[in-house]
């Protein structure tokens, strides 16, 4: 059952005299609802490709801000879902990346690094919680919302599809008022008529579709009533059938007990069912990122610039928040940071790690990859306490090409807190040798030139 009167809000939208009268309508029954959402709205204008406009309601009060906010400074993945959805390289040749990786929900939620590049469209200056989503006509993109909330989770998906009837009718009702105003300045008159009918044709469906479900709860009512009515009947000639409903009664708690027993075996196959989906999935996520990096690898490219993509690519195919390739100097002994995700580029760059030292010390030491799921499993390397994660498990592989070691590939703060699998690890090995090999034939071809 919805929260909102559909009826009452329909009208009162219908009814706005301009667009700032429906976006008022649509942010004070927002508010109603969740009192503790912060909700803006700003307006999309195509033909500078940014926001302008960001409205608030402070109370009975419209706010409105007068901003310009290109969409090429929003974040990347919300530019992709909503924007340019093939944009990931800006080439035709890149379109099938992850064109379909950000398309399966009507909302956005940012991350906390994200964040930083909403706040002139937030209302707030921080939030534990957040979520964009657009206002549409068709194919035309009229508005984007930002939701954000101090409670964690409470801009779940859940809470976003809750109020996509009450969103949808906000973007009938502002496209109405946008044609409305395209045709006082000289549009097609037609056009902006044809979607007011379409807006009002929209609206009595939902009216009718509202007034069938009230039909159907009462004739369901109707036959709740029925047979509380027929059980009263039973009950009162039950003296009669007092042994036979006994007799039913047993053969039922056998039935019951034979059904707990199957639904038992039923729900281990579920599982068991589930986690082969799971495995293929994953196992086929993992084959299309190779496919995409050997695509790269049979093109001309930069091995430095290979290292920075190659980990951005990791991060966002197996959502993971930060990661570090770290070279090894071997006339140093030591290990630097030559590309990272999620690390303060400040201190990226003053990382130096001895071999031997720390996690990725130990396994350049040893040359083995180390996986760990809580803080016990080991007591032979630690974290060394200066930055924050997000669990205790991380994964860091050894890149080793014709038995000399590249440096070692970091990976920890998987997303949602997770603890990191042998899937995982599998995927960091396969990324480090491939690093590995551009690595070590890099620097075979540098020590040949030089002896040249």
């Amino acid at each position: 059952m919805s929260k909102f009167d559909l009826r009452d809000i329909s009208q009162r939208l219908a009814a706005s005299k301009d667009t700032e009268a429906v976006v008022f309508e649509f942010l004070g029954y927002l508010q109603a609802v969740r009192p503790d959402w912060r909700v803006s709205l700003s307006f999309y204008e195509a033909s500078s490709a940014a926001l302008i406009n960001a409205y608030t309601r402070q109370g009975d009060r419209l706010v409105r801000r007068d901003i310009m906010l290109p969409v090429d400074q929003l974040p990347p993945r919300l530019v992709r879902k909503f924007f340019h959805p093939s944009a990931f390289f800006n080439g035709e040749s890149r379109k099938g990346l992850l064109a379909n990786l950000f398309q399966s929900s009507p909302h956005y939620e940012p991350d906390p690094l994200e964040i930083a590049a909403l706040q002139p469209l937030l209302s707030i200056s921080r939030g534990a919680s957040c979520a964009c989503l657009p206002l549409a006509d068709h194919e035309d993109l009229l508005a984007m919302m930002v939701v954000a909330s101090d409670r964690k989770g409470s801009c779940s998906g859940r809470a976003m599809e809750e109020i996509l009837p009450l969103k949808n009718m906000a973007a009938l009702a502002l496209a109405q008022h946008l044609y409305k105003s395209a045709r006082r300045q000289g549009d097609d008159d037609k056009a902006a008529q044809a979607a007011a009918l379409e807006f009002q044709e929209k609206i009595r469906r939902l009216n009718a579709e509202t007034e069938s479900l009230s039909q159907e709860n009462r004739v369901k009512a109707d036959q709740v009533d029925a047979l509380t009515r027929e059980l009263e009947q039973l009950d009162r000639n039950s003296n009669q059938y007092q042994g036979e409903l006994e007799r039913v009664k047993n053969q039922f708690y056998a039935l019951e007990e034979q059904s707990n027993v199957a639904a038992d075996h039923l729900r281990d196959a579920q599982v068991q069912v589930s986690e082969a989906v799971n495995r293929v999935a994953d196992l086929q996520r993992t084959v299309g990122f190779m496919k995409e990096v050997f695509q790269v690898l049979g093109q001309e490219y930069d091995g430095d610039s290979f290292a920075r993509t190659m980990v951005t690519w990791f991060c966002e195919y197996f959502a993971v928040d930060r990661c570090s390739l770290m070279l090894y100097d071997e006339s140093r002994q030591t290990l630097h940071i030559g590309a990272f995700r999620g690390l303060d580029a400040g201190v990226a760059g003053s990382v130096r790690v001895r071999v031997g030292q720390g996690i990725a010390g130990w396994v350049a030491h040893h040359r083995k990859p180390l996986l760990i799921r809580v803080k016990n499993e080991t007591e032979a390397v630690q974290h060394t306490g200066q930055d924050a994660y997000n669990s205790d498990s991380f994964i860091s592989v050894p890149m080793v090409y014709n038995n000399r070691l590249s440096g070692v590939f970091n990976l920890s703060n998987k997303r949602g807190g997770l603890a990191f699998n042998e899937v995982d690890l599998d995927r960091a090995m396969l990324a480090g040798s491939v690093m590995a090999m551009i690595l070590g034939q890099r620097d075979v071809l540098r020590q040949s030139m030089a002896a040249s």
